[in-house]
C-alpha cells in the first residue's frame, strides 16, 4: 500500500469521529473499522496555507496507536467522510493486510 505522507502543513489540533451505533451509521466501512480492528477515524486541523486562509480540516484513518504525527496516518486526508469511507470501501483488503501483517515484515522477508 503506498504512503501517504500528504500532511505538509502543521498539525493545530484534533478530534476522534466515533462510531457507535451499528444500525444507524451511515459509513458502514468506517465504522467496522474503528470497532473490529481499533482503527481511529480523526478530523485534523492544519495550519492554513496562507496567512488569508482559513485552518484546513480534513479527515483521515489511523491505527489506535496514533501519536499525533499527521504523517502517520493509513489513509490519505479527505475533506468529506463520505471520501474516507469510498476509499476504504475500495482499499480495505490493501489496508488490513498491512494492518495484519505489516510492512516491515514483508521488506524484511524479500530481502
Amino acid at each position: 500500500m503506498p504512503d501517504h505522507r500528504t500532511l505538509s502543513q502543521a498539525l493545530l489540533g484534533s478530534r476522534e469521529i466515533r462510531f457507535n451505533n451499528r444500525q444507524e451509521s451511515i459509513y458502514p466501512n468506517l465504522m467496522r473499522f474503528c470497532l473490529d480492528f481499533k482503527f481511529k477515524v480523526l478530523q485534523l486541523l492544519l495550519s492554513p496555507a496562507s496567512e488569508t486562509a482559513a485552518p484546513a480540516r480534513v479527515v483521515v484513518m489511523t491505527k489506535a496507536d496514533f501519536t499525533g504525527d499527521p504523517d502517520c496516518a493509513i489513509t490519505p486526508a479527505f475533506t468529506e467522510l463520505e471520501q474516507l469511507e469510498r476509499y476504504v470501501a475500495d482499499n480495505q483488503v490493501d489496508i488490513l493486510h498491512d494492518y495484519l501483517f505489516g510492512l516491515d515484515e514483508l521488506t524484511n522477508s524479500a530481502g
